[in-house]
């Protein structure tokens, strides 16, 4: 058995940062840099599961002086993550095949998880989905790879680890997994299939 471990914005789905801080700030008609600075003092706390959807907007409502509906702020801060079907279709052919199972492990907060849950109704289809708010640990802690090892029942011999950060994948390749920094399917596709394919 061997395991593909993806991370999920930039990798199986797009996700656009600017987008979001952008769509965000237009609620409470602040300049996204104010946005960003809030993010800076809540995004640990967002990442790990402290702070949920529903208080991370009332907390925006109370620090930018104006209530707002919590729907629209779902759907502004979800704004940036669309869909990216040839990744989705090829992490499903993976999960499809004998001797391969797909696991994704992604630092994400309660806001973007209940936005992807709608969007992207193929995580249902991967054997392990862990969201960092959900399981308290984020990449690049070693803990977050090794609970995922535990719950796959795989050495690290036998997984590899796709994500668009670099810091996240030498953490996996320090627990002796395999690993690709993303960039681009085009690379990244024969680089898994070569590993997928060595004895």
């Amino acid at each position: 058995m061997k395991a593909v471990l993806f991370d999920m914005g930039r990798v199986l789905v797009h996700y656009d940062h600017q987008i979001t801080m952008a769509s965000t700030a237009a609620l409470w008609d602040v300049p996204p840099a104010a946005l960003r600075d809030v993010m800076q003092e809540v995004g640990d706390a967002l990442g790990i599961g402290d702070m949920d959807a529903e208080m991370f907007h009332g907390f925006l409502s109370t620090r930018f002086g104006l209530a707002t509906q919590f729907e629209p702020f779902l759907a502004a801060f979800g704004a940036g993550i669309q869909r990216d079907e040839a990744a989705l279709a090829y992490a499903l052919s993976l999960q499809a095949r004998p001797g391969v199972t797909v696991a994704v492990i992604s630092n994400t907060n309660d806001a973007h998880v209940r936005w992807l849950d709608e969007l992207v109704p193929e995580l249902q289809e991967f054997d392990l989905v862990m969201m960092s708010n959900e399981v308290g640990l984020a990449k690049p802690d070693p803990a977050i790879f090794e609970t995922a090892l535990e719950l796959l029942e795989l050495a690290p011999q036998q997984t590899i680890f796709v994500d668009d950060s670099a810091a996240n994948v030498a953490a996996a390749r320090a627990l002796g997994m395999a690993g690709i920094v993303h960039t681009d399917w085009a690379e990244t596709r024969p680089q898994l299939e070569a590993w997928l394919a060595a004895a």
